[in-house]
């Protein structure tokens, strides 16, 4: 019998009951804008490593992005697959053991693949759910799986996702993608990333030229397609560190003039190896850096002093996404609120704030288990719904009471967005000061620069009318007012559509602000991709990964019913086994395995791969 292979994400919904609202198929929303209310960036992000699995194999495959059990069952009956690979991390597994029991129930002779960072847990609790484990760079594990060539050339999917909205509101644009290589050498001690790869760097773009190419690739095909591709995302956990193939990717785009939108990934060592004009001119407008916490002591954060560092990237229009950690044993909440205003002070356009995490196979969760130190229910019984950075696991010397720390990060968030505005405001400031700085600039590509900018700046004009209705405190009401002011006088007067987009804007915003208290259309929708079948030509169409966006682009009625069906299921609790079938699929978890205990009982560091 031939292969078939099928790749999925975990089943939407997210944040159903016992789980954390910080997990789900959007990072903006879930970990950074949360507190940001109809102002926070909305933006599905597509599980990319299926993908790149997909792309890079001969074996015939589907890969589904954030489906339904409905839609899972519906493709297991249809699709007579030999393989059945699931990608998820520690807070979705409830999620795989559901998944699993639907995959032997409609398609019992399918081996099961689980691949992710949630295969850090121990073989003892992911065998029974398994078949086969990938804790490895997942290509070389499933070409060898099917007996392909592993040292294949590697190809870089078309792997676009719709742009972010705000207040509802999603324009046509797409953003490009581009993962540069897997891994990170700075081996940060609660870092799954790091020590997944066993703080190695697996390079998926040798050269700057690669990096470059694929990106432009990618803009064309758009382009062909009839979509605008205005940016991209270059995953790389630390992409400045890798000096040499980061300045060939300047030189290419200092050669041919192309004036890119790119956000990225770096720290603080590797920004410093360059000048704020270089890191301009490869076409950087948001890179996400760590603050972490001020005595945590990661080599990452040697180099220039925060302030000088942030102060010379916000004059060319580069914007930080900057995250910080709170729970460090050095914090009692005195000094957690000093670094936050040290924080503040440096105006980052985005916020993350994690709480400090002892994840399976890194060497914090191998001190807390050897230093006894998880707490009682986490013991005893693990909920690893909640394994996410928003919640205090083990025994803290200045926290008594874990959910102190956990009002804090929620303090935090919400002081963030009262003192600096929402974050659409905060990246319009940064674009409009680098076109200032820029506009008369000697070199040519930065010149244009300043007037990607510019537009780029203008296009939150509408988003400024409704923040001066709904502010979140009168100081961002008028710093709003200000920056709208400076950018008409800069650019000019509004236009008629800016004029009325502007008086839309507050309705958008009262609309946005009740489909999320009513938790209506605010999931995914399923995106599915066909390689090497009979309807892969069909699966091709670009368009299609508006349905990302849920009930937006994947049809309304469908996405209003299964907001229906998972209010009934997470009210459903005890009644399951009264629940008609079809519901019943929806509603049912599997029991939490006796086996989580090892979790917080025994440090087993990163296994290798299983089967």
């Amino acid at each position: 019998m031939s292969s078939k292979l099928l790749l999925t994400s975990v089943c939407r919904p997210f944040g159903g009951p016992g789980e954390g609202d910080s997990v789900g198929a959007e990072l903006f929303h879930a970990q950074v804008t949360r507190a940001q209310g109809p102002f926070s960036l909305r933006q599905t992000i597509r599980v990319w490593a299926l993908d790149y699995l997909a792309e890079n194999l001969t074996v015939p495959t589907v890969a589904l992005h954030y489906p339904s059990r409905r839609e899972l069952i519906a493709e297991l009956r249809r699709g007579d697959y030999t393989h059945v690979g699931i990608n998820f991390v520690v807070a979705t597994f409830h999620k795989v053991r559901a998944m699993t029991a639907l995959i032997r129930r409609y398609a019992p002779r399918a081996k099961i693949i689980l691949g992710g960072y949630g295969t850090v847990l121990p073989d003892e609790v992911l065998g029974p759910y398994a078949d086969y484990v990938c804790r490895e760079e997942g290509i070389r594990f499933l070409r060898r799986l099917f007996g392909e060539p592993e040292d294949a050339p590697l190809s870089v999917p078309y792997a676009p996702i719709p742009s972010v909205a705000v207040l509802s509101h999603q324009q046509g644009n797409v953003v490009g993608h581009v993962t540069a290589g897997l891994g990170c050498t700075n081996g940060c001690d609660f870092c799954c990333t790091s020590h997944f790869f066993k703080q190695k760097y697996v390079r998926f773009l040798e050269t700057g030229r690669d990096i470059f190419e694929a990106l432009v690739s990618a803009r064309e095909r758009a382009a062909r397609e009839g979509l605008r591709m205005e940016s991209h995302v270059i995953i790389d956990e630390d992409f400045f560190l890798h000096q040499k193939r980061a300045r060939e990717f300047l030189d290419c785009v200092r050669e041919s003039g192309e004036v890119f939108s790119l956000m990225g990934f770096g720290s603080v060592r590797g920004l410093s190896l360059y000048s704020a004009r270089e890191i301009a001119e490869m076409g950087f407008t948001l890179v996400w850096n760590a603050f972490e916490g001020k005595r945590a002591g990661y080599e990452k954060q040697r180099g220039r002093s925060y302030p000088e560092l942030y102060r010379g990237l916000r004059a060319v229009g580069c914007a930080q996404l900057t995250s910080m950690i709170i729970g460090f044993p050095y914090q009692d909440e005195a000094l957690i609120r000093a670094e936050f205003e040290e924080l503040m002070a440096l105006e980052p356009a985005l916020t993350q704030i994690l709480i400090y995490f002892a994840f399976p196979g890194t060497p914090f969760h191998a001190q807390v288990v050897s230093e006894g130190r998880y707490r009682p229910e986490f013991r005893a019984a693990p909920d690893l719904r909640r394994w996410d950075g928003f919640a205090m696991h083990f025994e803290h010397p200045k926290f008594k009471d874990p959910s102190e720390i956990e009002r804090l990060q929620l303090q935090l968030y919400e002081s963030d967005f009262r003192r600096l505005g929402p974050s659409i405001m905060r990246l319009s400031q940064v674009w409009l000061e680098g076109a200032r700085t820029l506009e008369h600039d000697e070199s040519p590509l930065l010149r244009r620069r300043a007037e990607r900018l510019r537009d780029d700046a203008r296009a939150a004009l509408p988003v400024l009318a409704a923040i001066d209705r709904f502010p979140p405190s009168e100081p961002v009401r008028e710093a709003a007012q200000r920056l709208r002011a400076d950018i008409v006088r800069q650019s000019g007067a509004l236009s008629l559509a800016e004029k009325i987009a502007s008086e839309a804007a507050p309705l958008l915003y009262r609309r946005a602000h009740l489909l999320t208290r009513a938790r209506l259309l605010q999931q995914p929708g399923l995106l599915r991709l066909s390689y090497r079948t009979a309807d892969s030509e069909r699966s091709a169409d670009t368009k299609q990964i508006f349905r990302l966006q849920g009930g937006r682009f994947a049809g309304l009625a469908r996405m209003l019913r299964d907001d229906v069906e998972n209010g009934l299921a997470a009210r459903a609790g005890r009644l399951s086994a009264a629940l008609p079938a079809w519901l019943r699929d929806v509603a049912v978890t599997s029991p939490a395995p006796a086996s989580l205990a090892t979790v917080t009982a025994r440090a087993t560091g990163m296994q290798p791969s299983l089967g």
